[in-house]
């Protein structure tokens, strides 16, 4: 799906992400353990052919919007997803700070905040929902900040670096 406009933050810009927006950086990224430590992408080399295939099903898909999180000074920082379902009018959130110069300074929770709004006002979600791997605490406070709550606890859900690890599902009324 095409965002049709940007959605503008403080320090960010959230807008469409494209097939010519794949570049080395961020095939790099995706390949990097710490970046990608906590999230699923860690289990697909991504080539460039594979990243266009995906970004291109994305803006395809009814469904999904995919976009590029870039500083107000133009650097491209990282990725976050929407995917919406109208028929539940609930929509799940996520998103990757590839740069690392920019982990840990809020932006995070910037990134977050301007999602949940898009999904509440533009969407008219009722809903926003995210998970989290727990051990991830910096994305769980910046989900808390915002309003977010724990809406359960699953317990060994997942492997990480080949040991069972929960996982949070989080949950905003809009």
């Amino acid at each position: 799906m095409i965002i049709e406009q940007d959605i503008r933050g403080e320090r960010v810009i959230l807008s469409q992400y494209y097939e010519r927006d794949v570049s080395k950086e961020y095939l790099s990224w995706l390949s990097d353990k710490e970046i990608n430590r906590f999230l699923e992408v860690r289990f697909t080399d991504y080539s460039e052919v594979l990243a266009k295939e995906y970004v291109n099903s994305c803006i395809k898909s009814p469904n999904t919007y995919f976009l590029k999180i870039v500083s107000k000074k133009d650097d491209f920082i990282g990725t976050c997803t929407i995917n919406y379902n109208e028929n539940h009018r609930t929509a799940e959130i996520g998103l990757m700070l590839g740069d690392k110069a920019f982990h840990n300074k809020g932006i995070g929770t910037e990134v977050i905040g301007l999602l949940t709004r898009f999904c509440c006002s533009n969407l008219s979600s009722r809903k926003v929902t995210a998970g989290l791997y727990v051990p991830n605490v910096g994305s769980l406070r910046a989900f808390l900040k915002n309003g977010f709550s724990i809406e359960s606890r699953l317990g060994s859900q997942v492997l990480l670096e080949g040991k069972p690890v929960d996982v949070y599902r989080l949950s905003y009324f809009c």
